[in-house]
């Protein structure tokens, strides 16, 4: 574990990366239950892929896109900054909570 904390830390210090934690606190308040990924392509549109346990799915629609990037973006603004981030992760890897 401690090569993985590690290693999202050396993520967080370059340059065109962004590390965010949304802590456990955050509770009810999460926005995602799945693994969702937000793709925004060349000519500037968003499509959504989300995976549940039995398959996964590929939306352009932006009926259904639309509220997923609204969840991403208030996730978002509920997550730990990068720099708490990145702290917390330390305070992880010296064992204090």
């Amino acid at each position: 574990m401690e090569a993985q904390l590690a290693r999202l830390v050396e993520f967080a210090g370059q340059p065109n990366t962004l590390l965010q934690i949304a802590p456990y606190e955050i509770g009810e308040r999460r926005t995602f239950d799945l693994p969702v990924n937000l793709l925004t392509l060349p000519d500037r549109s968003v499509v959504c892929y989300a995976e549940s346990q039995a398959q996964g799915h590929l939306d352009r629609e932006s009926i259904s896109v639309m509220p997923m990037l609204t969840a991403y973006h208030q996730l978002q603004g509920e997550a730990l900054s990068q720099t708490a981030s990145v702290a917390m992760i330390n305070q992880l890897r010296k064992g204090t909570p």
